[in-house]
């Protein structure tokens, strides 16, 4: 039932205070790498959630970036410069709300 627990690290506080959720579809051509592309992805140090999807994208990916120049590179260089990426959507979290968390 309980799968683990873990520390609720406040990512500005570790000099990452640009957070983003980024839609990534896969080329039809790369469905055999999607296991691989998660794994790679999810190695990255900006990021820190992927999400497998079900529907129009294929990953949500949570990251945390140092600065807007760092989120763009981030995109531009592991995900629009892979060719098994076919599109990337990226939206800035203004906040982020732990549901059940006391404030």
């Amino acid at each position: 039932m309980i799968r683990g627990y873990h520390a609720d690290v406040d990512p500005a506080a570790l000099g990452r205070p640009i957070q983003a959720m980024i839609s990534v579809r896969l080329q039809s051509h790369a469905r055999g790498q999607i296991s691989d592309f998660a794994t790679k992805v999810a190695a990255l140090p900006e990021v820190l959630n992927v999400f497998f999807l079900a529907g129009a994208v294929d990953f949500y990916l949570h990251i945390a970036a140092t600065s807007t120049e760092n989120l763009r590179d981030f995109v531009v260089v592991n995900l629009s410069g892979n060719p098994d990426v076919a599109l990337t959507e990226t939206n800035l979290i203004f906040e982020h709300l732990r549901s059940g968390v006391s404030r």
